[in-house]
Order: structure tokens, then sequence, then C-alpha cells
């Protein structure tokens, strides 16, 4: 801690950090309200990773990149490959809703996501929406929203490969070709990853494996000022090994003989039509379908097998109602599937109607947006959500202000409502009503930034395991409140620092506990070098001390640096070179679960 406090101090007091003319880009974002808008108008707090972003972490897979995000906790279970879950401000798995190019992908079984599969190679950035966003997406976005969009293909026809080779015989093989012709653009990503692995159980002697082959395109048709379709395919195939749990011993051990294999498909399509200069219709039609069987002849999984379906219409309309007030309105219907063989086949009905309104006032330094839906669900009955946000723009200041309330909930999952001697059908969806307030302002000409957000949330309703019955029942209440800082500097037209910090106190209301695998604090600093044909990336991760409610014990505090380097031989050739764990730390995430030791990734990167 002492050197990160040194380095902020150092770059707080740098003078390169000066009047040097600097043109910020506004950056456009579509989570916050389902249309396009510059980040510097939305009401509500916002997390955004680029593909730049994420080409110089050099990294495969989702996880490692949403680990440097400070207000995100990845929690995963071993090493590459093992189920990763991600928590927004201290919700739980199944409050993040997760969309791929706006479709929902997360589990009807469980309600939650497992981020673990998910390679970097398409992703053209990640928008996470924080706090409450139900009234734009219904169920399950308590906490916030991770949104995962693909790049498209633009202008020339243009090739990417890459090769990689590194620690525990991993390899990693990809390759993309994107373009436009016209009024069409296209592209074609496919990836192959394979590792022998650490042991996922921390105490362990075997290694757990992991395989991944991922492919995925997107198709496009007009321009969005005119017309356009837009079709999309994802699908990739795994395969995991695992180790198992003793519930009596409270630790994971060792099993050579379960393996996981997932096949995860989506597809959409795209329609948008400008019937108006000031009125566009978009319809959507999706499915979501997640295939995950295990194997194991010594336990009861051998053989097992869950499905998970989620197919979706919606019919949208942006309306610019005049130059300082716009619309978004628009009518959802989601089938979702959960098949869990031998134990239950069920299927559910949601049907929405929303409405957001964004009002631009005094020259547009003053933002005022609203928003309402009206979710109906075959189980859980109809559920009523809003919110309501503010943004005030100091010009002389060079200082934004923003505040929010809103209210969202999450539908009982299927295994939740049915699922043999643990299922209860008249569940109550868990809800959640939250507030926050934060500040952002820029120094010298913008090369230095500062941003802080306080929250505070109030959870109702949560579904638990009921001690007397063993049965699933709306038994728990939380609070959950925070602060989020960060600051970023340009200390030279070299040199890129960013600092995050992020506090947490969270309560079981009913046992006055911290609420299991939430720290209290946690740092993330990174230091970019870059020059004409070269990076290097330092990344620095605090996590602090964490209840784990599976072990009954407190799980220590853990600091991990990172880093990744690249440089570029020639006009289409580039060597990368990434460090993980850099010296060693021995740590957990869930606890007697391994994580990953001193690793070493090299690679080269193709263009053409």
């Amino acid at each position: 801690m002492i050197m990160v406090i040194v380095l902020v101090w150092i770059f707080l007091i740098s003078p390169s950090v000066s009047a040097e003319e600097k043109v910020r880009l506004e950056e456009i974002i579509v989570t916050a309200t389902r249309s396009e808008e510059p980040l510097g108008e939305t009401t509500s707090g916002v997390a955004l990773v680029t593909r730049e972003d994420i080409r110089k972490m050099n990294v495969t897979f989702l996880p490692d990149v949403l680990r440097r995000i400070p207000e995100l906790q990845v929690i995963q279970n071993g090493g590459p490959g093992k189920v990763a879950s991600v928590l927004i401000r201290g919700g739980s798995s199944s409050h993040t809703l997760v969309m791929i190019d706006g479709i929902r992908v997360n589990s009807t079984t469980t309600g939650s996501y497992d981020f673990s599969g998910i390679s970097v190679d398409d992703i053209e950035r990640i928008e996470i929406v924080k706090g409450p966003q139900s009234t734009m997406y219904g169920s399950d976005a308590m906490a916030g929203v991770v949104s995962i969009i693909t790049k498209k293909g633009k202008g020339r026809i243009n090739t990417d490969f890459s090769l990689e080779a590194g620690s525990h015989e991993t390899g990693r093989t990809g390759g993309t070709i994107d373009g436009s012709c016209q009024s069409m653009d296209y592209r074609l990503t496919a990836m192959h990853f394979q590792t022998d692995g650490i042991s996922a159980a921390a105490s362990g002697t075997e290694r757990d494996g992991y395989r991944n082959s991922f492919f995925s395109g997107n198709l496009g048709f007009g321009q969005r000022d005119k017309a356009r379709i837009e079709f999309t395919g994802r699908y990739s195939y795994d395969r995991s090994e695992l180790d198992g749990f003793d519930f009596m011993e409270r630790k994971a051990v060792d099993d050579r003989n379960f393996v996981q294999r997932g096949h995860h498909t989506l597809l959409a399509g795209r329609g948008i039509v400008p019937i108006s200069d000031v009125w566009t219709q978009t319809m959507t039609a999706s499915l979501a379908a997640d295939s995950i069987s295990f194997k194991d002849p010594d336990t009861l999984f051998n053989n097992a097998k869950i499905e998970s379906e989620i197919r979706t219409l919606d019919w949208q309309h942006d309306i610019t109602a005049a130059e300082y007030v716009s619309l978004v309105a628009g009518i959802e219907y989601r089938e979702e599937k959960g098949d869990n063989h031998g134990n239950f086949d069920e299927s559910l009905d949601n049907y929405a109607l929303y409405l957001h309104n964004k009002l631009k006032l005094f020259r547009d330094v003053c933002i005022v947006t609203a928003g309402i839906r009206y979710d109906d669900r075959d189980t859980s009955g109809s559920k009523t959500t809003y919110r309501v946000g503010a943004m005030y723009y100091l010009p002389f200041a060079s200082t934004t202000l923003r505040g929010s309330y809103g209210t969202a909930f999450r539908a009982p999952a299927l295994n939740e409502l049915f699922f043999p001697f643990y299922g209860k059908p008249d569940l109550k969806p868990e809800e959640i009503r939250s507030w926050e307030a934060a500040i952002e302002t820029d120094f010298f000409d913008g090369r230095l930034h500062f941003s802080m957000t306080y929250f505070d949330q109030e959870y109702e309703n949560l579904i638990s395991t009921n001690p007397s019955t063993f049965i699933a029942d709306n038994i728990a209440d939380a609070r959950i409140k925070g602060v989020e800082a960060g600051v970023s500097a340009e200390m030279s037209s070299m040199i890129k620092t960013r600092l995050g910090y992020a506090y947490l106190d969270s309560e079981d209301r009913k046992t006055g506990r911290d609420l299991p695998l939430r720290p209290q604090d946690k740092v993330t600093l990174s230091v970019e070098l870059s020059g004409k044909d070269f990076t290097v990336l330092a990344d620095f991760l605090f996590v602090g001390k964490r209840f784990d409610s599976s072990v009954k014990k407190r799980l220590s505090s853990y600091d991990v640096f990172n880093v990744s380097a690249s440089y570029r031989v020639s006009k289409g050739l580039a060597l990368f070179l990434r460090g993980e764990n850099l010296f060693d730390e021995q740590y957990e995430e869930v606890g007697t679960f391994g994580t990953q030791e001193f690793s070493l990734y090299g690679g080269i990167r193709v263009s053409l």
C-alpha cells in the first residue's frame, strides 16, 4: 500500500501534467438508455473498456479484463475455464444482467452467468452500467448491467491472426476477417484455446485442464440513417476438468474424473427502420441457448445435463420529440426455458412495456432522465420499476454533478421455483431501492481526471435457503453502501496512470454480518508506458479481507502484480508478452480453490 500511495503522490504533483492542450473525444455508449448517447450525458455510473484497452492487456478471457475494474468483484473457482462470477457494487452474481450485442444471456436455471469462457477476440467494447437498471431491462438488472459489444466490419478487408503459448502447457490461436463493401459490412472470428491448467482445488496435486473453441460473426446491410438489417451469430464449445467439494471438511478436493462440457449458442436478427427524421423503429429477435453436461462416475453429477434457453422479441421506438427532448419506448416478449434433466422441464413467459425520457435544459448543461417499466411474468405476477436521474455540468469548473434514484427486481430463477425438494413456486421477486450521487472533474485541460461516487442500496425479499425447511424462501434483506473513487492522468505523451478505489459496507440484515465474498476495500492501479512501436502496461490489484460462508472462514487480503508488453516489429507484425502474478502471491478468490501462480505467456499478432 505504501508503494501505491507514493505512485499516486508522484503523478499528482508531477509538473508534466500541465497546460498542453488536449482534445477529448466523447465516447458514445448505448446501454444506459438503450440508445446512442455521449458518455458525458448519462445519469448512470458507467465504466467503459475499449478494444484498445483490451489489446494492451494481451489477455484471452473476459474475467481478466473485469478484475481491473475496482467496483467489480470477480470470483472464480480455480484457473482458466472454471466458473467465474461478477458482482457489481456488492450485489450477487444473479443481480448482474449480462448482454452480448444487446441480447441477454443469463442462465434461466440459476439466474447468473458464467464469464469464464468469454473470449475477448471479437469484443469492440464493454459497457458496465452500475446501479438498478430494471427500468430499461427488467429482471436481473438489480446491481447493474455488463454489456459486451462485438466488433463490426468497416472499410477495406482486414485480417488479424494471433498465436500464443506459455505456462501450464497453454496454447491459443485466433483470427478475424472483417470489412465492408458498399452497404454491406461483415466480420468472422474464430479462436481455440487449451491449457493443462492448475488444480482447481488449492490443496490438489492433479491439474485441471481446459479447452475452448469459439466462433462468432456479424453481417449487416444498409445504414442506420436509412434502413439497416443486422445478423449476429455466436457459438462456443468448452471442456473443463473440475474438482469436487467435501461438504463435511468444507474444502475443495481433487477429483480426477469430474468433467464439464458446454455448448453455448447465440443467434439474433435486428431491423432498424427510420420512419421519419425524428422516429426510428428497431425490431429484434434473438435466441440464447446453453447446454451443459457433467460426467463423474463417482458422484451424483454423472451424466447430469442442464439446458437453458431464452427467446426474445423486442420492438423499440426512438423518438426525438424536440431538440431537447428524446424518448425511448418499447414492447418486449421473452420466453425462458430450463431443463434440468430428471428434475424439471419448465418454461415461463414475460411481457413488458418500457418508457424512458431524456430532457436537456439550459443549453445542454443540465440533463434530466426518467423511466418506467411494467413487467408481467407467469409465476411472480406483475412488477413496476422506475428510475430518475439528473446531471449538471459546471463549465467554469470543468465539473459534472450527477445523481439518481431507482428501483429494480429479480424474478426467481427456475431452480428456485421448481428444483425438487428445494424450489418453491410461490416465491416473490427480489427487490432493490438505490440512490447515488457523484462528482467528476477535470484539471490541466483534461489531462487529470477525478471522479467519486457514493451509493446506498436496500435489498429486500432476497432468496435464500430456509434453515428450517431447506427450501428456497424470501427470508433475507441486506443493505450495501459504498464509495467509488478514481484518478487518471496523462503524465506525458508516453506515460498514463490510472488509480481506482472501491469501499464497500455490506450487511445481512438478519445476521448483522458482512455479505459473503464482498471485500471492504479494493484498489486497482495501472501504469502505461507507450512509444511509437511499443507499449508496456503494469497492473496492481489489491483485494481486502472477506468472509466465505462455504468454508466458514475469513479469507486473507491479497495483492497481485501483472505486466504486459507489445512491440511492433513492422507494419503488420507485433510481438507480445504477458506476465501474471509476478511475485507468485498465494491467495484465494473462493475459499480452498486455487488461483494462478506466476505465469508467463508470449505470442505474435499479424495484421494484413
